[in-house]
């Protein structure tokens, strides 16, 4: 029997509350959570946010697209966890709701978002491939795109138990070319090349398929492949630096001298201090461990040589990925370039290279993909990314959509680390919130999911659990589940 004073309470909260403003965020990564973090904690007005999420847990990118070795990344999950955890409890001004494993433009309909919510943020991020476009890109057997690759070791369902990464021969892999320089090429790298060093991989939350796939590989040279030159490069000094201790374990780095060479830098005339660190670690790591000047590089005295190498290589064009007669990767065409005064590349199409590999990786970076309703609803989508400008999504015709907005990689392309992703979505969800009591008045309410499978925040919690119980119970910080029906299984 309710009281009297807990009628008045309910009826407070009623009238106080449900007149909430109503919110959904299409993705659960970052820059979704960010968004929803940001709207949660600086909204005077209550709201109530539904987060969309195509798999049956939360977290995106970082669950599935951070290195296993660097779990440090990973901690932005301790906040939106959290905000989840605050938001979702009842009494609150504002309203939290995670509703997993429904994809928005398929099971539940853009078009039905915008005439039920006041407002609408994509945060999807970048689900396809940048193409290089070339001859044998996509029939040769054991060439895969860094975002597969890194979805397979990372144990996302769609790729973990996949026929291409598993039926591959990693037997015969010897020699691998990465085509990209970024952070997530070296991240590759590292994986490829010293996995069998139990204390690197053992405690991390990688796939043990993959990595029973890659410890069968013999690999003995990494080379990553760039279309610029050494000051060009857009990995971070961080990541570098790690690559270069590999040592420790006799895997040593080279970068040939027609493109890296101590003399071709005056230190003491560099302004830009990350690029001057980078000179400065490139010179001394590349010098017998004797003869380095800086004690910083010589932490500890490295054993002899293993035999593998990882290799800078750069001013190459990619233009043919080349097969043996079973379809099988055999080796790749490249070009020299050269750098004209103005920046500019220039391919020399007459002096070509060719590089036999095993295995090929193109690290170009994350391509998005429209939702099949952009089309009808004017919506304007610029080659791998939303068209947008201070997080709110244009039309065709240039103008802003009502109530649309856009957060995180679908809205400025694959670019920047969680750190930049973060910032991108507060400044949206201020946008949003100045925007919020000018736009159009809807008849808002849920959508209708009672013939619609999906999870929740619940669901994820004991998910959670168990796999965390599970990697204490093999000395891991977490083992992942890597199916489907795995995942949407919480009993």
């Amino acid at each position: 029997m309710v009281s009297g004073i807990a009628k008045l309470r309910f009826i407070r909260y009623a009238s106080t509350y449900c007149g909430r403003k109503r919110i959904s965020i299409v993705g659960s990564g970052p820059s979704g959570f960010y968004t929803a973090y940001r709207l949660l904690t600086k909204s005077e007005v209550p709201l109530h946010i539904t987060m969309w999420e195509k798999l049956p847990v939360p977290f995106g990118l970082s669950r599935y697209g951070v290195a296993p070795d660097h779990p440090e990344v990973k901690n932005c999950e301790d906040t939106f966890t959290k905000c989840a955890k605050e938001f979702s409890r009842p009494g609150q001004k504002h309203l939290f709701e995670f509703i997993g494993g429904v994809t928005v433009g398929e099971e539940v309909k853009l078009t039905e978002l915008l005439k039920k919510q006041d407002a609408v943020v994509l945060s999807y991020g970048c689900t396809g491939d940048k193409k290089l476009g070339i001859p044998g890109e996509n029939s040769t057997k054991g060439v895969f795109s860094s975002r597969e690759f890194v979805n397979w070791y990372n144990g996302h369902p769609d790729f973990a138990t996949s026929p291409k990464f598993i039926d591959f021969d990693w037997s015969k892999v010897r020699n691998v070319g990465i085509i990209g320089n970024g952070n997530v090429a070296l991240d590759l790298t590292r994986v490829l090349i010293s996995n069998k060093i139990s204390e690197l991989w053992s405690g991390t939350d990688i796939s043990p398929i993959a990595m029973k796939c890659l410890q069968r590989a013999p690999i003995q040279n990494v080379k990553l492949i760039a279309r610029r030159d050494f000051s060009h490069s857009k990995f971070t000094n961080k990541e570098l630096r790690e690559m270069w201790e590999l040592e420790k374990y006799g895997i040593r780095g080279r970068i040939d001298p027609t493109y890296f060479r101590e003399d071709m830098f005056n230190l003491n005339t560099i302004k830009d201090r990350a690029f001057k660190r980078r000179v400065e670690m490139c010179s001394e790591y590349l010098k017998p461990y004797e003869q380095r000047t800086k004690r910083n590089y010589q932490k500890f005295l490295p054993p002899g040589a293993n035999g593998q190498t990882w290799e800078l290589d750069y001013l190459k064009t990619p233009i043919a990925i080349n097969s043996d007669s079973s379809g099988n990767l055999s080796s790749l065409t490249v070009c020299k370039n050269e750098i004209t005064a103005d920046n500019r590349v220039v391919s020399l199409k007459d002096q070509e290279l060719t590089y036999e590999l095993d295995l090929l990786i193109t690290s170009l970076g994350y391509a998005g993909q429209p939702l099949p309703e952009f089309a009808s609803l004017h919506i304007q989508f610029d080659k791998s990314h939303l068209a947008a400008t201070a997080g709110r999504v244009l039309t065709t015709q240039g103008s802003t959509y009502p109530g649309l907005y856009a957060s995180g990689w679908i809205k400025t392309g694959s670019t920047g680390v969680i750190a930049s992703t973060m910032m991108g979505a507060f400044e949206v969800a201020d946008v949003l919130l100045q925007d919020l009591p000018k736009l159009p008045s809807r008849p808002t309410g849920p959508v209708d999911l009672t013939h619609i499978a999906h999870t929740n925040w619940h669901h994820w919690e004991i998910l959670n659990k168990r796999e965390l119980q599970k990697g204490e119970e093999q000395n891991k910080t977490r083992s992942k589940f890597l199916t489907y029906q795995e995942l949407q299984c919480s009993n």
